[in-house]
Parts: C-alpha cells; sequence; structure tokens
C-alpha cells in the first residue's frame, strides 16, 4: 500500500524522497501546477523573479545531504553586505575573509565586534529574545547599524520577537557553507529534488483526507492548510513580507552586494540581482530585488530605492510585486514552536519548516523527520 504525501513544497519533497529511497511506494499530490512551494520563479519578458527573494546555503546539512548543489548551477554570492549610514555606504565582510575590513569598519566598536563572535557560544540564552541577547552582550552600535537591519531581513520580523536560542542557531548556519542562487532562479532547487521522485501529481488538490483511508499519510501543506485538513486549531504566527521586482538600465547599478540600511526605511534589504546572475535580466536591463514588511505604494518605494540606491526615482520600471503572507514562521521565547513528533493521529503525519526552523533546512529536514517516524511506526 503506497504512502501519500500531501504538498510539494521542500518538506514534502524530502518526505516523498526519504521514503521512495526507503523502498516504499509513494504517491505526491501537489494543488498548483508546480514543486517548490515558497521557492519557486517566475519568467517574465526575459526576467526571472523568485516568488520572494532568498538565498540557498550551500553548507545547510539537509542540502549536503541531498548532495544536489551540483546539478544546479549555482552561483555564490558575495560574503560582504553593503550598509546605507548617515556617513556613507560601509561594507562589512566574513570576518574570516575580511578581518582587517571588519575591524576598521564604523558600524561598530573592536569590542562590540568580539561581543557578537562571543554571542555565537553563549549558553545563557534561555526565555531571552533575540535583540536581549545581542545587546547583553556588548554589541550596542553593532546591533543597531548592521544586526538589526540584517537579522529583520532574515526573520522578516523585528529580532525581539525572535527566540534567542533559535536566533543563535540559524546566525550559526550562515558561517558553514556558501550562500548563492542557480542561474535559472531559486526554483530549480525543488526541481532538481523532484526530478528524483517516481510519482508526483500536480494540479491535484486534496481537500479530504477519507479518500485515503488505510494509507499512511504526511501532509506537508502549508500551516494553515494543513491545520484545515487535519482539523487542528492554528496558533503559530508567521511574518508577512512584500518582494519587489525593478529594472533600471544597465550600467547605473554595478553592485552584486545585498544592501541593507542602519537608517530607518521601509526597506529591509535590496539587491541588483542580475550583477550577480546576469541571465535574470534582458542585456541592457538590471533587475533589483527589494524586500519590505509592509505594502507602500509604488512612488514611495521608488523613492526609497532612489536614496538606496543613488539613482533617479523615475528610472526604477516596476516589473511585479509579490505579497508572501506566510513568508516564514516566527519562534519567538514564548513558542518556539519545535515539535517533538510529527504524529497527530493513527497513520497521519505533518511537514513543514514552522515545526523545526525557519529555513529551507528546517523544511527538508522536517520532511525527512516526519518520514523516518512514519517508517519506524511502520516496522513496529
Amino acid at each position: 500500500m503506497s504512502v501519500v504525501v500531501i504538498g510539494g513544497g521542500l518538506a514534502g519533497l524530502s518526505a516523498a524522497l526519504t521514503l521512495q529511497d526507503a523502498g516504499e511506494e509513494v504517491e505526491l499530490f501537489e494543488a498548483s501546477n508546480g514543486v517548490g512551494g515558497r521557492m519557486r520563479s517566475e519568467y517574465l519578458d526575459g526576467f526571472i523573479l523568485d516568488r520572494g527573494f532568498q538565498l540557498i546555503n550551500s553548507g545547510y546539512p539537509e542540502i549536503k545531504r541531498l548532495e544536489v548543489i551540483p546539478e544546479i548551477d549555482f552561483v555564490k554570492s558575495d560574503r560582504t553586505i553593503d550598509v546605507v549610514t548617515p556617513f556613507g555606504i560601509q561594507s562589512i565582510g566574513d570576518p574570516r575573509l575580511h578581518l582587517l575590513q571588519g575591524l576598521r569598519s564604523p558600524l561598530g566598536s573592536f569590542r562590540e565586534k568580539i561581543a557578537f563572535l562571543t554571542f555565537r557560544g553563549s549558553r545563557k540564552l534561555q526565555g531571552k529574545n533575540l535583540e536581549e541577547a545581542l545587546l547583553q552582550e556588548g554589541t550596542l552600535n553593532l546591533y543597531h547599524n548592521l544586526l538589526k537591519p540584517f537579522l529583520t531581513g532574515v526573520f522578516l520580523v523585528d529580532p525581539s520577537q525572535i527566540d534567542a536560542s533559535y536566533g543563535q542557531e540559524i546566525i550559526k548556519s550562515f558561517i558553514v557553507g556558501d550562500s548563492g542562487l542557480p542561474i535559472a532562479g531559486v526554483g530549480v532547487l525543488a526541481d532538481a529534488i523532484a526530478a528524483r521522485i517516481e510519482n508526483i501529481h500536480l494540479n491535484a488538490p486534496i481537500a479530504d483526507l477519507a479518500q485515503f483511508k488505510g494509507r499512511p499519510i504526511i501532509v506537508a501543506t502549508d500551516y494553515h492548510a494543513s491545520s484545515t485538513l487535519l482539523g487542528l486549531k492554528s496558533h503559530t504566527r508567521f511574518a508577512c513580507s512584500f518582494t519587489w521586482y525593478h529594472s533600471v538600465p544597465s550600467g547605473l547599478i554595478t553592485s552584486k552586494r545585498l544592501r541593507v540600511t542602519s537608517t530607518q526605511s521601509p526597506i529591509v534589504n535590496s539587491i541588483a540581482l542580475s550583477n550577480l546572475l546576469p541571465s535574470y535580466a534582458p542585456g541592457d536591463r538590471t533587475l533589483i530585488s527589494t524586500t519590505t514588511l509592509e505594502d507602500i505604494d509604488e512612488n514611495s518605494i521608488k523613492d526609497q530605492l532612489s536614496r538606496f540606491w543613488s539613482v533617479d526615482a523615475e528610472l526604477f520600471g516596476l516589473i511585479k510585486r509579490y505579497e508572501i503572507t506566510d513568508a516564514l514562521p516566527i519562534f519567538s521565547p514564548t513558542d518556539s514552536g519545535r515539535a517533538l513528533s510529527a504524529k497527530v493521529g493513527e497513520g497521519i503525519y505533518r511537514a513543514g519548516d514552522y515545526l523545526t526552523a525557519a529555513s529551507q533546512n528546517g523544511a527538508l529536514l522536517s520532511g525527512r523527520l516526519a518520514a523516518q517516524e512514519l517508517l519506524f511506526d511502520k516496522s513496529r
């Protein structure tokens, strides 16, 4: 009797592949016309638009386990970040590669940078939020000038809403591996995993589990659809974000780096994606991807981008705007959300990043763990 996996995001793909590799017959059902969930790419007028700006970390354990990076034409991003400050653009990179640059940067004192490095090994984090823990470590100016704007882009909420231990775990993950993107868009990662799975049904929404009576099921849809399908109450909070895609004439912006700001702005981060990956835009245009946490009007975003990039606001042509209502689960100090078991009923399991960690690694891990728990129960 085949196992049913509902949902073709990273969690569902990971679950299905784990089961298939264990010798199980698997059917995966995906409601939309393609796999990937929140990791999909759209191709529009010569541009590649990822549905929400995100990089792939090649050092994530689950990514390494899949050995998928060599298959996706992966291009590494710059490890240096540019910060818009009242005293100009300041750059700060990976301290392992740019030690002197980091020490000389006015974004924070030498002592504050050492304090941040110390935080990565701190064990006194229980009950604290990430902002509180970092400030108590002694990172005051560095936190407000760099860490807060950068981490807001990572978690899509203010760091004061994030559990410190969870935040520390995510920060540590940045040190391992390289971040980057496939030349054909972030969705290629999910496509590469899906290519290994034998039985996938697209355009196949599932409204009721009764049709699969007697068959083991893993529900790996988005959180709210999963809760509805399983008859469970929704209590996990999610961050909402907006991704804006604009283009400007090529040559006006030459940076390949992610840009954040220490000043007040609705922009969380912005990057000239096609400078990193020329395949993302026609040759005469530069594609700009920008993240905000609030929905602002088009004139306002262009005005902000003009300040960010020192380019006339009228030159930013809007291509598309994506609203991602459930972009990332929020793991707060009062509700870390970590699940000890994927099982929700006899023969029924669930998977999703909201059970493990708000990352690609978390989604892949949750799918694998749900599949392994199912296999263990089936073997008894």
